[in-house]
């Protein structure tokens, strides 16, 4: 099922369309009554999740999905995680097999990430995934993940994506492995205080970190 059907005639935003995305989206045509599962998309995860709607149907699926079609979905879209991070729609079909897969899906996905935490931070469809990804993952996952903010904890407080995913580490990860945001703070918090973004990672810092 599913399989390798050539591509269609280009739709107006440019971006070809193999035959089954576009039955899949006309829901006039002869396909139109067909009643869709994840495994009449395999070998075409990857398509659905960069199209709206194909999106919106993995993500939907995911939430009741088998163990099996966890499995399937995330064998194809690892290949190309990367690019689906920080892509407007298949970001959230990472975000929902973050939530509703598999443990050894949320870990690949972690390391998937691996060398590129601070690119997709700064990038508003990634620091998304990342946020996700620090709620489910295990601690050290998530230190890896954190570590590679070392050095540019400031850059990603005053940008507009990259300080909430500051935030989320401030949240989620335990103390002791995030110390080294808090020290950065320390010597730029009367700055920080007035601006637009550093003022909500202050808060961050007194609610979770008073303590320490």
């Amino acid at each position: 099922r599913g399989g390798q059907l050539p591509h269609h005639r280009a739709p107006p935003d440019g971006v070809p369309r193999s035959e089954l995305l576009e039955q899949f989206r006309d829901p006039s045509g002869k396909m139109g009554a067909r009643n869709w599962d994840l495994h009449d998309l395999t070998g075409h995860i990857v398509e659905f999740s960069r199209d709206q709607h194909g999106s919106r149907f993995i993500q939907q699926r995911l939430e009741t999905a088998t163990d099996e079609e966890k499995e399937l979905v995330s064998s194809e879209v690892i290949q190309d995680s990367g690019s689906l991070m920080v892509d407007v729609f298949g970001n959230y079909v990472i975000q929902k097999l973050l939530e509703f897969g598999l443990q050894r899906h949320r870990t690949e996905i972690a390391r998937s990430m691996q060398g590129g935490v601070l690119d997709l931070a700064l990038q508003m469809y990634g620091c998304r995934v990342i946020q996700k990804a620090l709620e489910v993952i295990s601690e050290a996952e998530q230190v890896a993940i954190v570590n590679e903010l070392k050095g540019s904890v400031m850059q990603c407080v005053r940008d507009q994506n990259g300080n909430h995913v500051v935030q989320k580490c401030i949240e989620r990860v335990p103390a002791p492995h995030i110390q080294f945001i808090v020290n950065d703070f320390g010597h730029n918090v009367l700055d920080m205080a007035k601006h637009a973004y550093g003022c909500r990672v202050i808060q961050r810092i007194l609610e979770y970190c008073v303590d320490e």
